[in-house]
């Protein structure tokens, strides 16, 4: 695809503005996403709401742009119009989502309900997703002649937009998001866009996008008032950047957040880093601090953390070195220092969670921070213990006494990783003979019921899966500490105490008398007891996440509940249960194929919308599969999500690509070719099952080989966009007997096309996150993914053999 010699540079704008399409959706959708964590208090959840109500706007705007094409006058006119739009749209959704609490009513304190996020986020997220679906037509429309067929140039297109998408991802992720707050990634993002239109209104004619002659500007007519628009709004936002005003309108409405979340809170720091957002309040003298809107912890409270830090460690005859993952400040390091330790290692994710943290710590922290025994490291925590138990570990091997986890509940996606049984495994790898793992999660103090005995039971099985010896202390909060030799974890106070006195250590937050407050022998039955006779519980794994699904149950519950019934039912669904209906789903429409042989045209390109919609979920889904094996596999996800996505976007790019070259190639049986991507989908679905089992993640190069994998998906789905496209005008055209006819229009087929695409994914995205991980795992999921395009490969081979030619 390249420009004819002797085009003018309007063209070129032209380009521009559809790369740039792409690359402001997949911003937008970043920007959008770290802002709904905050709000949401960080839960996955609303990653796979956002996207799919995201996919569901482009869908239904793509839909209704392709009706809407066929009767608009000046459509030239309105894609400017338009483009303008998407420019101004943004910021107002920014703005919406930092002040939704206030707008939906949501008190202090407690999480935003699944229903109220499912009601939402779709009328904040829609608006901006559904302007780039239903410009997507008008964009193959002013497109139309840049290539040597209309199918091809809807290729152009979607190649355009995916590189857009692919340029976007790669600047936002490694250029702005660790340098720019999010108005000023928009105000930079804007003023690039703005620039552009103005120039693209500018060099192209009134009727016809087509450049201007030279020397003929003059007798044209210029599209006065989007030349006029953009020059405003550019000014305002190169005035807003240089001047520095963009950082007061960004603390301002920072700051409007926070009275939504923490009222009556002072807000000390807040600050956007590549791993989360992070805030600071304080509140008559003690500091608190937030992760992506959760509180996470606070200081000084040595009264909290001190007893734990002894309790912890008094569970090891001896602890000499000792692993710390996550929340080490607030007063648990200085505790541990006083026992007679040899080395601890502490393992903190974001460095800039100490740095914010660290001008207000008490002076008995900054002296642990810098005490000679500590020595903290930087980096995710699975990532770290999974490179100490290779061959050949970065950083050096080390083998510890104890290790504590010391994470916030496995209420994401993310967090579950430090859970499951892969993960327990590994840190067990890193023991002594003698060591102990202590890990913990929210429990109830005296009574058990369903759902808090499935959570807090999938986390004890595991563990007793991995290790011979598990003991958990009652109360609020459940500490479960396990090791693999007898007679070293217990619950039994004269023990403990016996251990404490032997330290000679002194504490002016602990004493042998809290073992009786923590450890009351009545309470330790009735928990053990409890958490023993569920044995029917699921293990929490990485491929299975069930602990994570438990604590999503948990969530709806104390957030009101409404969708407990729902959620009840999720729980039970099987693999079985969606082959039965795809079963019914193809028996139904072969049989409308076999009883309505006069619509022969018209089953055609259902059969082709149902592939189109059928490889969106797939692509979709597999994305989401490979984020979430990823991060598994390498412990870490937050400096590669760019990458990931980038990759996925140049797949699509190269998969359109290679379709327009075959189309341009006069290859004439597209329903043959369609069919035979769709089996490509399949295969793969099914293939990267036992390649995710057993991926070599310890080889050399195994990440290279791992990013591979996602340019698959993105590359299946865009070689089939295109195809779909030509045999769908092609079938249109044959039933009308060759005459012109809506269907059969370059600006409807595009729209439609796009349409049923992004609602495929969007039914994918939302599975996906709610149903088809958390319940079925992985391996569930692609077997779904792989039987649906089965479905589409069965029909479109039926059609094959019963080929009649379209005419051209």
């Amino acid at each position: 695809m390249s420009l004819p010699i002797g085009w003018p540079i309007g063209w070129y704008f032209l380009l521009t503005a559809v790369v740039l399409i792409g690359a402001q959706a997949t911003m937008a959708q970043v920007i959008l996403v770290r802002e709904l964590l905050v709000v949401f208090y960080g839960n996955e959840l609303c990653l796979g709401v956002i996207l799919g109500a995201w996919l569901f706007g482009v869908a239904l705007g793509a839909g209704l742009g392709a009706k809407a094409i066929s009767g608009c006058q000046s459509k030239q006119t309105l894609f400017l119009y338009l483009l303008l739009a998407l420019c101004l749209m943004l910021p107002g959704q920014v703005v919406a989502i930092r002040l939704l609490r206030f707008i939906i009513h949501v008190p202090y304190g407690q999480h935003i309900s699944i229903l109220a996020l499912l009601l939402s986020s779709p009328l904040i997220i829609m608006p901006f997703s559904f302007v780039v679906g239903f410009i997507f037509p008008f964009s193959a429309y002013v497109f139309k002649g840049f290539t040597k067929g209309a199918a091809t140039d809807i290729g152009a297109v979607y190649i355009l937009e995916s590189l857009g998408s692919l340029l976007g991802g790669v600047v936002f992720t490694f250029a702005l998001a660790p340098r720019a707050s999010s108005f000023y990634a928009m105000a930079l993002l804007d003023s690039v866009v703005l620039t552009n239109l103005l120039l693209l209104s500018i060099f192209v004619g009134a009727e016809n996008i087509q450049p201007l002659p030279r020397g003929a500007g003059a007798r044209l007519r210029l599209r006065r008032m989007p030349l006029l628009l953009s020059g405003i709004f550019l000014s305002v936002a190169l005035w807003l950047i240089v001047s520095g005003d963009i950082r007061d309108v960004e603390d301002f409405f920072i700051r409007k957040r926070w009275e939504s979340l923490n009222p009556g809170i002072e807000l000390v720091a807040s600050a956007d880093t590549r791993y989360q957002n992070i805030a600071l309040g304080k509140e008559a003298g003690q500091y608190s601090v937030y992760a992506s809107g959760q509180y996470a912890f606070s200081f000084p409270n040595p009264y909290e953390y001190g007893p734990i830090a002894h309790l912890v460690l008094l569970e090891h005859p001896a602890p000499k070195r000792v692993l710390l993952i996550g929340g080490g400040v607030g007063g648990l390091l200085s505790e541990m220092l006083k026992y007679p330790l040899e080395e601890l290692h502490y393992v903190e994710l974001d460095p800039k969670l100490l740095g914010i943290t660290r001008p207000y710590l008490p002076e008995g922290e900054k002296r642990a921070l810098e005490d000679a025994r500590v020595k903290v490291f930087y980096l995710d925590g699975r990532h770290f213990v999974k490179e100490c138990g290779r061959a050949t570990p970065a950083w050096g091997r080390y083998r510890y006494d104890l290790i504590f986890i010391h994470m916030p509940d496995p209420s994401t996606a993310s967090l579950n990783r430090f859970y499951t049984l892969e993960f327990f495994k590994e840190a067990k790898a890193l023991l002594e003979p003698q060591g102990v793992l202590v890990t913990s999660v929210s429990s109830a103090v005296a009574y058990i019921g369903e759902m808090v005995g499935n959570y807090t039971g999938s986390i004890y099985q595991t563990l007793k899966e991995v290790f011979p010896y598990v003991a958990v202390t009652p109360g609020q909060t459940n500490y479960y500490l396990a090791s693999s030799a007898p007679d070293t974890v217990t619950t039994d106070i004269p023990t403990l105490t016996s251990r404490y006195k032997e330290r000679g250590v002194q504490s002016d937050y602990f004493s042998e008398h809290h073992l009786f407050t923590y450890l009351q022998p009545e309470q330790v039955r009735f928990i053990e007891k409890r958490l023993q006779d569920r044995k029917d519980t699921p293990l929490n794994t990485d491929s299975r996440p069930v602990t994570y699904f438990f604590n999503l149950l948990l969530w709806e519950q104390f957030a009101g509940g409404q969708l407990m019934p729902v959620l009840h039912a999720m729980s039970r669904v099987k693999l079985w249960y969606f082959f039965v209906a795809l079963g019914a789903f193809l028996l139904v429409r072969l049989l409308m194929v076999r009883l309505l042989p006069s619509s022969i045209r018209r089953q055609r390109r259902l059969n082709c919308l149902l592939a189109i919609a059928t490889t969106g979920f797939a692509g979709i889904v597999l994305e989401i599969i490979l984020i979430f094996s990823f991060q598994n596999v390498y412990g870490y996800i937050y400096e590669r999500i760019g990458l990931i996505v980038a990759l996925f976007m140049m797949g699509l790019a190269l998969g359109g690509y290679l379709s327009n070259t075959v189309i341009l190639k006069g290859q004439r049986d597209c329903s043959r070719a369609l069919m035979w991507i769709v089996m490509g989908v399949v295969s793969y679905s099914l293939v990267l099952i036992p390649i995710l089992r057993w991926f070599p993640a310890t080889m050399s190069g195994s990440e290279a080989l791992f990013m591979f994998l996602v340019v698959i998906p993105g590359l299946l789905t865009g070689m089939e966009f295109p195809i779909a496209s030509r045999l769908y005008m092609e079938e249109a055209a044959s039933a009308s007997g060759g005459l012109p006819t809506k269907a059969s229009e370059m600006g409807f087929t595009a729209g439609i096309l796009d349409s049923v695409d992004h609602a495929g994914a969007f039914v994918g995205a939302i599975l996906v996150g709610v149903v088809l991980l958390p319940v079925l795992g992985v391996e569930g999921a692609c077997w779904v993914a792989g039987s649906l395009n089965g479905v589409s490969f069965i029909l479109l081979l039926t059609q094959t053999m019963q080929y009649v030619p379209a005419r051209r």
